[in-house]
């Protein structure tokens, strides 16, 4: 496979200290009772935008702002996975074309990128402000296909979640879901599931 198309946050960096920081503090900061929804409701909907989860949460959009600034100030406190970063500079050295593409804004995915020194592994880079319809929409994805000039039939779609998942299977890409960072209650629908990198390696470099 020589087009692979990962999702961010549960594949190659594990943020969710730093989301629930800044989801918490964004609601204390425009919101200020005590009927904070939970993180769980909240992460229910990852891969889609902040500002789709806060309007399906019933939150003001207000929140949005104080969420990403808490965020881009806790950038060195996200936990990169380094195996699958090393997956990822292999199947470079091995010619593959790489895509991320996330729910998360492009400012935020850059910031994220150039603070661990990997921006260069990634070909192209397709994020919640870049499309009108985030996933779990087809839109990133078939932007994803574009931008690498590529066929659906010549990628596959690595993510954790549901919306990644979806994602794939409505732009009729294949798709593997991973689950290092633990099940999430995400439906098996994917074409693969695995539960290590090197089972994702396995997958990708046969």
């Amino acid at each position: 496979m020589k087009n692979v198309i990962f999702d961010l946050d549960g594949c190659l960096i594990d943020s969710s200290e730093v989301q629930k920081a800044a989801f918490f503090g964004a609601y204390e900061e425009i919101v200020g009772d005590d009927n904070c929804p939970t993180y769980e409701e909240y992460i229910k909907y990852t891969g889609d935008s902040v500002d789709n989860v806060f309007k399906k949460l019933g939150l003001p959009a207000s929140m949005a702002a104080p969420f990403r600034r808490i965020s881009s100030e806790s950038v060195d406190k996200i936990k990169v996975n380094w195996d699958a970063i090393d997956l990822v500079r292999s199947l470079k050295r091995n010619g593959c074309n790489i895509a991320i593409c996330t729910g998360k804004d492009h400012d935020r995915t850059e910031d994220i990128l150039k603070y661990y020194n990997v921006s260069e592994l990634f070909d192209v880079l397709i994020c919640a402000d870049d499309v009108k319809s985030p996933k779990p929409s087809a839109e990133p994805i078939k932007k994803a296909l574009e931008n690498l000039c590529c066929s659906k039939e010549e990628a596959i779609v690595v993510g954790d979640g549901y919306s990644d998942i979806i994602s794939a299977k409505r732009a009729g890409v294949r798709s593997v879901l991973v689950l290092w960072y633990g099940e999430n209650g995400v439906p098996r629908e994917a074409d693969y599931t695995v539960k290590s990198v090197e089972e994702l390696r396995t997958i990708l470099q046969g």
